[in-house]
C-alpha cells in the first residue's frame, strides 16, 4: 500500500486547524470531499487517524504519527522550491542546523567556517533551541541536522545518533564565593545554597534532576530557572547563586577567573554531545560536507 501524499497534506491541515470546516476552506475543497478523503485514508491504513466530535477533530495516536511525516513532507517540498530559487541566484544550496548553546560555542561555528572556506556560495541558518524543540524540528524537516547533548531518553527509531564529544559539567560559582576555594564539592554540601537552573525543557535540567535523585537530596523549593545562557551566567556572576554547567560553555569566564568551576564528587554525570540526522532522509551534499567538518572539529576538540 502506498500513501497518497495529498491525503497526508489534508490530514496536516486538519491537525493545524482543528476542524474539517477550516481545513476544507484552507485546502479549497468541500467538507464532504475532505471527509471522504480521510475515510479512504483510514480504510487504506486500517486504523483511525481522527476522532470526530462536536468540538472538532482530534488526532489519534496514528494520526499524530502520520502528522509528523506530513510535516516532514511539507518541509521537503518547501525546501525543493527554495533550492531551485537559490540555484537561480547562483547559490549552491542551503543548510539549516539546530543546535544547543554548548554546540554553538566552537563545534558548530568552526565546522561552518570550514564548509564556507571550500563552498562560499551557500546559505546557512543556525537556530539555537531547547532540546525538545530541536528533536521535533529534525523529525519534521525543519532542520537538516541537529547538534546537542544526548538526552536520558532513547531516540526515536527514525533518528540516527552519533556521539561527537563528552562533557563533564561542574559546579559554577563567582570569584570570591564562599565555595570558590574548594577543590571538590558534594551535592549534599549545596543543599542550602541558592540555585540557578537551566530551563526544564533541556537535557541538562533532566541530568541535574537525576543527580539530585542519585544523591537522595530533595529538589530545592526556591530557585531561578532560565532558558538564557546569558542570564544564567550573569546571575551566577552577580550573586552567591550556584549552577551546574559545562566548562566549555563558560570557558571565557573560567579563563578570566570571573567564574570558578568546582568538580562534583561522584556520583556526577557525563554528557555526550551528539549529531542527529533523519534515518530515511539522505543528507544533501552540503549537509554531508558539514557533517564531515563537524567530525573533524570534534576530533580536534577531543585532542585539545
Amino acid at each position: 500500500m502506498t500513501l497518497d501524499p495529498k491525503r497526508l497534506m489534508e490530514l496536516l491541515s486538519i491537525a493545524e486547524t482543528g476542524s474539517f470546516t477550516k481545513a476544507a476552506a484552507a485546502r479549497r475543497v468541500s467538507q464532504p470531499a475532505l471527509s471522504n478523503s480521510m475515510a479512504l485514508l483510514e480504510k487504506a491504513l486500517g486504523v483511525r487517524v481522527l476522532e470526530r466530535g462536536r468540538g472538532g477533530a482530534a488526532l489519534t495516536e496514528y494520526g499524530r504519527l502520520l502528522t509528523t511525516h506530513a510535516q516532514a513532507l511539507a518541509a521537503l517540498l518547501a525546501r525543493a522550491n527554495d533550492d531551485v530559487r537559490l540555484r537561480r541566484q547562483g547559490l549552491e544550496g542551503q543548510l539549516t542546523i539546530g543546535a544547543s548553546p554548548l554546540a554553538c560555542v566552537d563545534l558548530v561555528p568552526n565546522a561552518i567556517a570550514t564548509v564556507e572556506r571550500k563552498s562560499p556560495n551557500v546559505r546557512v541558518q543556525v537556530e539555537e533551541r531547547p532540546d525538545d524543540q530541536l528533536m521535533h524540528g529534525l523529525r519534521t524537516g525543519a532542520f537538516d541536522v541537529i547538534v546537542s547533548p544526548a538526552g536520558a531518553e532513547t531516540d526515536a527509531p527514525d533518528v540516527v545518533c552519533e556521539t561527537l564529544l563528552s562533557d563533564v559539567p561542574v559546579v559554577m560559582v563567582r570569584r570570591g564565593h564562599p565555595l570558590a576555594r574548594r577543590r571538590r564539592v558534594t551535592l549534599k554540601e549545596l543543599s542550602d545554597v541558592r540555585w540557578v537552573f537551566p530551563s526544564a525543557h533541556t537535557a541538562m535540567w533532566r541530568h541535574i534532576e537525576a543527580l539530585f535523585t542519585a544523591w537522595d537530596i530533595a529538589w530545592p523549593a526556591s530557585y531561578v530557572t532560565t532558558n538564557s545562557v546569558l542570564a544564567l551566567r550573569s546571575l551566577v556572576l552577580r550573586t552567591d547563586s550556584v549552577t551546574i554547567s559545562s566548562p566549555h560553555l563558560m570557558k571565557l569566564e573560567l579563563a578570566s577567573g570571573r567564574l570558578i568551576g568546582i568538580p562534583l564528587a561522584k556520583p556526577h554525570f557525563v554528557r555526550e554531545i551528539v549529531l542527529r540526522t533523519r534515518r530515511a532522509q539522505p543528507l544533501s551534499p552540503l549537509a554531508a560536507r558539514f557533517v564531515a567538518a563537524l567530525r573533524t572539529e570534534a576530533a580536534a576538540l577531543r585532542r585539545a
